[in-house]
Order: structure tokens, then C-alpha cells, then sequence
């Protein structure tokens, strides 16, 4: 194999391995890529699940993260993505998300409408619709608590810590 050869396949190796995406431990919000029924989401290996390449809601959008009653207060580029969800008309039956930490998932749960008469025993963000507003909050149940099946993911340990590593947790 002549030099040239040789030195072009290290400075090809160096630019594909300089592609692959940096892996870290943070929080994010995923929506996913593929048409799934919220309602089906309880039934699927959440690691089947074919999210997207970007969170929706990054680590990056959070300015803090109350772990008490999981109100996440967010940036203004993050509430503005967070209030453009749900489509109009509202799609009453919820978008799936998940949430990880790095690559790993941890639950999965919907944004959800208020205007939505269905009722849901999963993990919960409300739309927020209030343009002044900078907050959502990760809820149970819609429309309320009692309607929540299951344990509650929200303050696994994994998100707690990456939270707090990040100095974004109160």
C-alpha cells in the first residue's frame, strides 16, 4: 500500500469518527418519530420506541427543574417549542414523548391538551398556552391524578443526579 494511500484512509478514519454524536448524560425530552397511539405506548418496550434525533425539550432549554412537583421552568426558545406541540386542531388523544437521560430511557408519558375530553392514565405535560408563561409542569394523569395508573417515574434517580450535576435542580 503506497503512502498516499495509507494517509488518506487515517485522515478518512479521523473525519467518520469526528461524525458520530456526542454522548452524554443529560436530560431531554423526545418526541417520537413514528405515528404511536398514546393509548398504546403502555404496551411497547420503550426501548422499540423510534424517537427522534433531537430533543424537544434539551437540558440546554432548562433554566431549572423543581423536583417537589416537576415544574420545569424553561428558556424562552424552549417554552416557544413546548407551545407549538400540539397542532391545531388540537389532537385531543395527546403526542407520546420520552423521556432520557444520555441514550437511555427512562418513561415515557404525552403532551396533552386541555381542550381534550379524553381521559389518560399516563405521564402528562400540559400544553401551555399562555405566551407569558415559562413553565410546564410533568404531571400524572389527565385530567387529574386519580385517573394515574402505574408508579410514578418522575423522580428516578438517574434524573435527579444528571439534574443536579447540572445545577439545574431546586
Amino acid at each position: 500500500m503506497s503512502k498516499k494511500t495509507l494517509f488518506l484512509l487515517i485522515v478518512l478514519a479521523f473525519a467518520f469518527s469526528s461524525c458520530q454524536p456526542v454522548t452524554n448524560n443529560d436530560f431531554a425530552i423526545y418526541l417520537l418519530s413514528k405515528d404511536t397511539s398514546t393509548f398504546d405506548l403502555a404496551q411497547v418496550d420503550i426501548n422499540q420506541l423510534d424517537i427522534e434525533t433531537e430533543p424537544i425539550i434539551s437540558i440546554e432549554d432548562i433554566v431549572s427543574y423543581d423536583k417537589t412537583n416537576h415544574v420545569i421552568e424553561l428558556t424562552p426558545e424552549g417554552i416557544t417549542r413546548a407551545q407549538q406541540i400540539l397542532p391545531m386542531p388540537v389532537k385531543v388523544d395527546g403526542i407520546p414523548f420520552v423521556v432520557c437521560v444520555g441514550k437511555e430511557r427512562i418513561y415515557t408519558g404525552a403532551f396533552w391538551s386541555l381542550h381534550s375530553s379524553l381521559i389518560y392514565d399516563g405521564v402528562v405535560i400540559l400544553q401551555p398556552f399562555d405566551t407569558a408563561e415559562t413553565t410546564i409542569q410533568i404531571t400524572l394523569g389527565y385530567p387529574g391524578q386519580d385517573f394515574f395508573t402505574g408508579n410514578d417515574p418522575r423522580a428516578d434517580s438517574r434524573i435527579m443526579i444528571t439534574l443536579e450535576q447540572s445545577k439545574k435542580l431546586k
